[in-house]
This record gives C-alpha cells, sequence and structure tokens, in this order.
C-alpha cells in the first residue's frame, strides 16, 4: 500500500526507518478503519516546504471486520463498479 503524506510534523528519522510500524486511519465511503503498519520503502519529495512523503508500507495488523471492509471495498473499485448508488 502507499501512503502520502503532506504536512507532516514527524521528524525525517522517523519515517525513513524501514520496519517502523505506524498507526493510520484509512478513510472509505462506508467509514474509517484502522490498521497498524510498517514502512519498506519511502521517498521525499518536492521542494522547501512542499515537501511530501510518499511510503511504502505493508498491513502489520488489522481487525477482522476492517480487512472484510477493506477486502470488499478494493474488489468493487477493481471491477469498476459504483462506490456509492445515488437516487
Amino acid at each position: 500500500m502507499s501512503l502520502s503524506l503532506a504536512g507532516t510534523r514527524f521528524p525525517e528519522a522517523e519515517l525513513s526507518q524501514i520496519g517502523r510500524m505506524l498507526f493510520v486511519k484509512i478513510d472509505l465511503p462506508e467509514g474509517p478503519i484502522d490498521a497498524v503498519v510498517t514502512i519498506v520503502d519511502y521517498d521525499r519529495t518536492g521542494e522547501g516546504a512542499k515537501r511530501k512523503w510518499q511510503l511504502g508500507v505493508k498491513i502489520h495488523q488489522m481487525s477482522d471486520p476492517d480487512r472484510e471492509r477493506l477486502s470488499s471495498y478494493l474488489e468493487k473499485r477493481g471491477a469498476g463498479e459504483p462506490i456509492a448508488i445515488l437516487e
């Protein structure tokens, strides 16, 4: 999974540490899910105050209900199904 962080106040040493665990909240249309992820890759791009982080992470821990919701969301997105049906 890829995370993009803009305007973070974490020290560079914290986000450039391979294996570092982070607690993240992923906003899905049906509501947020929580996960603990591990940094496997990182990159810092941009200039000056506009610098941002691009982190490659793998899921380390997630509850079964949240894992099911994420899998369902990704399947819908992969199949090109609409996320929400509006009338």
